[in-house]
């Protein structure tokens, strides 16, 4: 009797099926990257994935953009307009997209990551997408 081995490998774990035998194991991968999604009558411009966060910029049917951003490690989720649509000048053709809470500027730019920075103009993170 030959042994039939099939092996599944997702971000944090990894399945093996042999001869019948089940083993599950434990990587120390990081959670699979998860965008946040629009809504149903939103039509998703952009999305980008970080080691900590991801976010995505959805449009209304009017035009207007909203921020939609989402902790990886707590869940935490912030969903507020786009203020500003600005060219990359990377000279990519890409854009960057600008939305404030509180006081913070959360920027999304377009196939490269995002950055967030406090109302004291200072930098509090910078991560790019993975």
């Amino acid at each position: 009797m030959t042994a039939t081995h099939i092996r599944l490998i997702t971000a944090g774990a990894t399945l093996v099926l042999a001869a019948g035998a089940l083993a599950v194991g434990t990587s120390t991968a990081t959670a699979a990257p998860v965008t946040p999604s629009c809504d149903a009558d939103q039509y998703t411009v952009t999305s980008v994935v970080t080691a900590k966060s991801a976010a995505t910029i959805c449009q209304w049917g009017n035009g207007d953009l909203e921020y939609r951003g989402v902790a990886r490690s707590s869940g935490n989720t912030l969903c507020i307009p786009v203020s500003g649509v600005f060219e990359q000048e990377n000279g990519s053709g890409r854009y960057y997209y600008v939305a404030y809470n509180n006081g913070y500027k959360y920027s999304v730019f377009d196939g490269l990551g995002l950055s967030i920075v406090g109302p004291d103009g200072i930098l509090i993170s910078s991560e790019d997408a993975i």
